[in-house]
């Protein structure tokens, strides 16, 4: 338990709270935002179809595809941005843990 007493971990905690806490956030927007967007389309989707003017009708649904294209892309990329994440909390904890520079922990010589 030597990384526990000289406390090499500590300065990483929130570090890696913090990044845990923001890809869960991502998670949970880009799953509320697909949902609630479609529900939205659903519920509007009559007044839409209620438009006269084909030409604005189609930029409307135009519009909303490329709305939902963006979505779907960046869910997409998700899981590398997770990967990363992961990454970067793996290399914090292990350069923390080994000694290396003091400069790193935070820690004055």
């Amino acid at each position: 338990m030597k990384y526990a007493k000289k406390g090499y971990v500590a300065d990483n905690v929130g570090a890696v709270i913090t990044l845990i806490i923001g890809v869960g956030v991502a998670s949970l927007v880009i799953i509320f935002v697909g949902t609630l967007g479609g529900q939205t389309v659903n519920l509007v989707q009559a007044d839409i179809t209620a438009i006269t003017d084909q030409n604005i009708e189609d930029s409307v649904n135009n519009a909303i595809e490329s709305g939902f294209d963006a979505l779907e892309t960046t869910a997409d990329y998700l899981p590398i941005i997770v990967l990363a994440v992961i990454i970067f909390i793996v290399l914090g904890l292990v350069v923390g843990m080994g000694g290396g520079s003091t400069a790193y922990r935070g820690t004055a010589l």
